[in-house]
C-alpha cells in the first residue's frame, strides 16, 4: 500500500483481504454501522512503517508525562490483579509489586493477552459484538424483518446476547473452562465481526481450549 517512501496509500479496509506490505504493520481506521446510526465514514487501513527504536528513543524526553500516565495505570493493575487474587483481601502494597519492572511484566502480559480482564472483554463486546448479535440472533429465531423488531423480539434477543457476552467474561478466567459447541459457537462470532486485538486474542485463547486434550482422552492413554 506505500508508494512513495515517506507517503502511504489509503485504502478501503476489508477484514479478510487487507494485509501489510512485508515488513511494515496494517493501520485500521475502522467506522461501524448501528442499527440506528450510519457508519460515518467507510472504514479504511493503510500499510505503514513500523517505529523504530533509536526513533523512539530519541523522542524519549518529550514522551515521559505520556509514559508515566501508562506506568501509572499500570501500577493500577498490579494493584488491581494482586487484590483479586487474594479475593478481595488487601491491606497494603509493596513498592516491589508496584515497580518499573513490575509495570512493565504487567504491560508484557497485557500485551500477550494475558491479562483479558471481564470488564475489558465486556466493553468490547458492547462496542464491537453487540450489534451485530442482533442481526444473527434475529435471523436464527426466524425473526422476518430485522430492520423493524418489537420490543418483545429485542427483549428476547437481549437475553441471548447477555448469554455470549457472559461466556467470553469467562475467558477472562485462567481456569475457564467451557464446553465444545460453546467454544465453536464463540468462534463462529468472531468470524463475523472486524478483527482486532482484542478478538485475536480470544480466538487464540478459544482454540487453544477447544485443542486442548480432554480428562477422558487422557486417562485413555
Amino acid at each position: 500500500m506505500s508508494h512513495f517512501p515517506t507517503q502511504h496509500l489509503i485504502t478501503r479496509f476489508d477484514a479478510k483481504k487487507s494485509q501489510p506490505l512485508t515488513g511494515q504493520r496494517l493501520a485500521k481506521i475502522r467506522y461501524k454501522t448501528t442499527e440506528k446510526t450510519p457508519a460515518k465514514f467507510p472504514s479504511v487501513c493503510a500499510s505503514v512503517p513500523f517505529l523504530e527504536n533509536d526513533v523512539i528513543m530519541a523522542a524519549a524526553p518529550k514522551l515521559v508525562s505520556h509514559i508515566r500516565e501508562m506506568l501509572q495505570n499500570a501500577q493500577d493493575g498490579c494493584i488491581r490483579s494482586i487484590y483479586e487474587s487474594r479475593d478481595g483481601s488487601l491491606s497494603a502494597i509493596d513498592d516491589s509489586e508496584i515497580s518499573i519492572d513490575a509495570c512493565i511484566k504487567y504491560l508484557e502480559a497485557e500485551l500477550q493477552g494475558t491479562r483479558l480482564t471481564k470488564e475489558f472483554i465486556e466493553s468490547w463486546y458492547d462496542s464491537n459484538v453487540s450489534e451485530t448479535m442482533i442481526v444473527l440472533l434475529a435471523e436464527k429465531l426466524k425473526y422476518e424483518d430485522v430492520g423493524n423488531l418489537s420490543p418483545e423480539q429485542l427483549a428476547t434477543i437481549g437475553k441471548h446476547s447477555k448469554g455470549y457476552k457472559d461466556l467470553y467474561s469467562m475467558l477472562a478466567g485462567g481456569k475457564t473452562v467451557l464446553q465444545d459447541n460453546q467454544i465453536r459457537s464463540l468462534l463462529k462470532v468472531i468470524d463475523f465481526i472486524d478483527s482486532d486485538d482484542t478478538s485475536e486474542k480470544l480466538k487464540t485463547r478459544l482454540n487453544a481450549m477447544l485443542n486442548k486434550p480432554k480428562m477422558e482422552e487422557l486417562l485413555d492413554l
